[in-house]
């Protein structure tokens, strides 16, 4: 039984699996620059929050956005407003139910 010898590279006489590129490392400045500089990938959505909540800021939108979001014309406010009057509906009819099927019982 032979015994498997790892493949060289002609140019290095080096074994393949062995060789890695060398990385310079950072010296001084660089290498404190490097630390501070931590992840460089970002999310669309994360950047596309952080751009939106800049431009609130800067253009003072923040207060009319909360102040639409609260009257009268926003979806939600409409949509709390209809589940209120079905559900008091709802209450009403089960009364009346309720009265007419006790007064049956009688």
């Amino acid at each position: 039984v032979k015994e498997r010898q790892p493949r060289t590279d002609p140019a290095m006489n080096e074994p393949q699996a062995v060789q890695k590129p060398a990385k310079p490392q950072a010296k001084g400045l660089d290498k404190v620059l490097e630390e501070m500089k931590g992840p460089t990938e970002i999310s669309t959505v994360a950047k596309t929050s952080a751009d939106w909540d800049n431009f609130k800021d800067k253009s003072g939108l923040e207060e009319q956005l909360e102040a639409q979001a609260s009257s009268n014309k926003a979806f939600l406010v409409k949509q709390d407003f209809l589940k209120r009057v079905d559900l008091r509906k709802f209450e009403l009819e089960k009364a009346e139910r309720d009265l007419v099927r006790s007064q049956n019982k009688k």
